[in-house]
């Protein structure tokens, strides 16, 4: 599983080609599109949904997205409906279907990986597969560590769809979606604080990484 960092470009480009790190573009920094994509390093596109999607800027994303070059790109998230509450982060499955089928041909122009962000409410039935190229599980905590976020994320894997996880910012979440099947995640620490926290995560991510290859290594 990957890990996906937004800016900290110092901390980062000290662990550039570690097989477990990749760079995480927004419209608030989509002028670096170019530096992300030639680094050789996966990356995705978030669209700053929670902080309030500005159309020009995410165009604008998207437009720096296609003229780069391509061939890391996991994938790129259409806009959602979410907000932040008293509560805690609220989001809308049905105000993101609607916004889905607004941005979806935005994204399908421009020969996107298009990601639908996927959200409290979401079911089997209600997910658009056949316009996918990933998902993006961005909801509630309680939702996004649940069964039913669970049998979307293998039902994704099934159809051979990109899957990334977002907020994920402990040990104990990462193993939570590395077993659920997610191929990556971020976290805002890892950008507010990149040298208390990449370093580390990475080490651990790495030794889960060499675990797994020997548990499935060939008997002689």
């Amino acid at each position: 599983m990957i890990l996906l960092v937004s800016g900290a470009t110092t901390t980062v480009s000290r662990f550039v080609g570690h097989p477990a790190l990749g760079r995480l573009i927004q419209p608030r920094s989509w002028n670096c599109v170019d530096a992300v994509a030639r680094s050789g390093m996966p990356w995705g596109a978030d669209n700053d949904a929670l902080a309030g999607v500005k159309p020009d800027a995410y165009l604008a994303m998207l437009d720096a997205i296609a003229r780069a070059p391509r061939e890391q790109l996991k994938f790129v998230a259409a806009p959602d409906a979410v907000e932040r509450t008293a509560n805690g982060i609220v989001g809308s499955w049905e105000g993101t279907l609607w916004l889905w089928r607004c941005w979806r041909p935005a994204l399908e122009r421009r020969g996107l990986p298009a990601a639908i962000v996927l959200q409290d409410g979401a079911t089997p039935d209600s997910v658009p597969w056949g316009e996918l190229s990933a998902v993006f599980v961005w909801a509630s905590t309680q939702w996004k560590l649940s069964r039913s976020a669970e049998l979307l994320v293998r039902m994704a894997r099934a159809r051979g769809l990109w899957v990334h996880v977002g907020r994920v910012n402990t040990m104990k979440r990462v193993v939570r979606v590395e077993a659920m099947g997610a191929d990556s995640f971020d976290g805002g620490q890892f950008s507010r604080f990149p040298e208390k926290y990449i370093p580390p995560f990475l080490a651990r991510l790495e030794v889960r990484q060499h675990a797994l290859t020997e548990l499935l290594r060939p008997q002689a």
